[in-house]
């Protein structure tokens, strides 16, 4: 973690820096355990970065790291024994203050904001950034740290939903909002215990022979009520909570027994990949029930494959490159999952064992159009890294010919999208394996409509 390394530059400064988020998280709770909240009151504030990724792709990685840094010392100079800072990755922090006097919340939060906004000169760079902040109180908007977490993170996306650049606090609309969040983390725990969660798994395709390659596993949820659920709006709370460890352990248990059901079926298996969030990652005995899956269900090692987002990597890059090699060891594949939306740095690329990188799939909309859009030369970029580093590439959310097109000339060979086919169920598999020419019959219909100029 970038934040870390200025940490230990400046151990006078960072006292109140936390380096995880169990440190965060325990400091808090001990700050709400000595509360007067007679006269006593905790500011939490999540903020962000307006657009951070623009400053790394304008002006380049350094100055990315240089603002990250400056903006930890500011931050540590407002710090004083009351206040707690932690780095949450890819520009957010939180921070939790003590104030003394309540009538004093809006110019301490004010102060904050006003010592982060001045302008950063960076050799011949001048540069003014835009925050998003997010500010709730206890007593009154969360009884512990994850419900304080949870209901800034509410205020702070409030903020963004209106333009951005501006200071929200959590009001009575935000609390319903965060009652309804509370609601579905309650039905969260129940879809555990009822076993509600099922798989998909959608086909990776070398672009060139219609070949599927391997699959992707994503959950999906099962409302006994509502129906389907999108994993947009439950995957967040699942990590909010921190119950997306129990699921992620799930997942990689249900995509191997997949995988050994295919097998004894007699099947010509091809790898499947699992997403694995940050709390699972960081879980000390991760690898150990990792190899303890794949030796339940005796699947050969490099039939898995572990998707890991740059934010998560970045934390402490040497302890993560450690376990990285010990996943590796066992023999399976990684990859970088949502590439180029995060820190995106060749430093450690060449440090980490990585097999592949997955470009986001924000970058792969309209790739193909210059004019109104700028992804072209950012996948033009990525794919030149990728080459250099003798790393395999992913394009997702493909869907249409042009955008096929376009990353094939650019050298792309594996490709997941609707274009092909969208996530199928386990019974699905077995008969795309078997007739795998329905991919190589849509990749002939795609190319017989590129060279017709009837494009997608």
């Amino acid at each position: 973690m970038r934040l870390s390394k200025y940490q230990s530059r400046n151990s006078q400064l960072s006292g109140s820096f936390s380096r995880s988020r169990v440190d965060f998280f325990s400091q808090v709770e001990d700050r709400i355990n000595k509360l007067n909240p007679d006269k006593e009151q905790i500011i939490f504030i999540r903020f962000d970065i307006d657009s951070f990724r623009t400053v790394n792709e304008d002006f380049g990685f350094e100055m990315g790291d240089f603002i990250l840094n400056e903006i930890s010392r500011r931050l540590a100079i407002q710090a004083e024994s009351k206040m707690n800072v932690f780095y949450i990755g890819n520009g957010e922090y939180a921070i939790a203050l003590v104030c003394d006097n309540k009538n004093m919340t809006n110019k301490t939060v004010s102060d904050i904001a006003d010592c982060l906004k001045a302008s950063f000169i960076y050799e011949s760079h001048i540069t003014k950034l835009k925050y998003s902040f997010g500010v709730t109180r206890f007593p009154g908007n969360g009884n512990t740290v994850t419900e304080l977490m949870l209901t800034a993170e509410s205020a702070k996306q409030h903020a963004k939903e209106h333009g951005g650049d501006q200071i929200y606090y959590f009001t009575n609309e935000a609390q319903e909002k965060f009652q309804s969040a509370n609601q579905l983390k309650r039905e969260l725990i129940q879809a555990i215990k009822n076993n509600e969660f099922f798989l998909v798994y959608q086909p990776k395709v070398n672009s060139t022979s219609g070949m599927v390659k391997g699959f992707e596993a994503l959950i999906r949820w099962q409302h006994p009520v509502r129906g389907l659920v999108s994993p947009v709006e439950f995957i967040p709370v699942l990590e909010e909570t921190q119950l997306i460890t129990e699921v992620g352990d799930w997942v990689i248990n249900e995509a191997c027994a997949a995988l050994k059901r295919w097998i004894d079926a007699g099947l010509n298996v091809v790898p499947v990949s699992v997403n694995v969030s940050t709390y699972q990652f960081k879980q000390e005995d991760f690898v150990g029930r990792l190899e303890q899956i794949i030796n339940l269900y005796k699947i050969d090692p490099h039939l898995l494959e572990i998707e890991i987002t740059e934010s998560c990597l970045m934390d402490n890059i040497e302890k993560n490159r450690k376990i990285l090699y010990e996943i590796k060891r066992m023999g399976l594949r990684i990859s970088i999952d949502d590439f180029g939306t995060g820190y995106s740095s060749l430093s450690y690329l060449q440090k980490l064992p990585i097999d592949t990188l997955k470009i986001d799939r924000s970058f792969i909309t309209n790739v193909d159009n210059r004019k109104e859009s700028d992804n072209a030369g950012i996948v033009t970029a990525i794919m030149a890294l990728s080459h250099s580093l003798r790393l395999d590439v992913v394009a997702e959310g493909v869907e249409s010919a042009r955008e096929l097109a376009f990353l094939h000339a650019l050298g792309c060979r594996t490709i997941q999208g609707f274009l092909f086919s969208k996530p199928l169920s386990e019974d699905a598999v077995p008969k795309l394996l078997k007739e795998s020419e329905c991919m190589q019959a849509t990749l002939e219909r795609v190319r017989q409509e590129l060279q017709s100029g009837k494009l997608n």
